[in-house]
This record gives C-alpha cells, structure tokens and sequence, in this order.
C-alpha cells in the first residue's frame, strides 16, 4: 500500500466516505431544488395526519360493519381520499423515492432507524 494510501485510510474507509459525501450532495439538491427540512417535515406530517384521519374512520366504520354492503361503505371515505394514488403509481404520474431505493433497502433502513432510537430510549 502507497504511503499516499495508507494516509487516506483503507478502500473500504476511502468508499464509505465517498458515499456519505454523494449522499450528502444529493440532500443538498434536493434542499436546494424540491423543498427544504421544514416542508418536507410539513409534508409528511400533512400524510400522517390524513392517514390517520382516514385510518380512524375506516376502523371505526368496519368495526360497526353488519353486513359486506356496510364493509364496502366503511372505505367510501378513504377511497375517495387516497384511491387515486395507486393508479397514478401505474400509469408513471407519480413515483416514491423507495422505488427508486428499492424496498428492501428502505424497510431495512426503517429497521435499522428504529433499532438505533430504541436502543438510545
């Protein structure tokens, strides 16, 4: 290994600061470009607060459900709110940043997220 090498540390170190510093410039432009922290904060917690709305009502619904008629009315509200959005995913109208991620790469961040605030508690 060159001294020039060794100075910078290991190819593995040398890889995961690239990575960091790639993530950290695409945070940039999307700080920069599609919304700061706040409006992403601001967004996210607009869908929480509608899932949880819409989520709230349709239990409510489905546990006082009587019969499959009451079963389909119990997602009126949440369809109407929501149904639109797998269409859209369909067609390409709209895409999720864990597509482009890959699902096993997001939920294993989740997981990992989760793992780490937990074990701080």
């Amino acid at each position: 290994m060159s001294t020039q090498t060794a100075e910078l540390g290991s190819l593995e170190q040398q890889q995961t600061v690239q990575e960091a510093q790639q993530r950290n410039q695409l945070r940039n432009q999307i700080n920069y470009y599609i919304a700061d922290n706040g409006t992403l904060v601001g967004t996210a917690t607009d869908i929480a607060h509608i899932l949880l709305n819409e989520l709230s009502g349709f239990v409510n619904k489905l546990s006082a459900a009587q019969d499959i008629d009451d079963v389909k009315a119990s997602v009126t509200s949440l369809k109407a709110t929501i149904g639109d959005i797998e269409g859209k995913v369909a067609t390409g109208e709209l895409t999720f940043p864990y597509q482009s991620k890959g699902l096993d790469t997001v939920k294993q961040e989740i997981i990992d997220r989760a793992n780490g605030v937990n074990d701080l508690l």
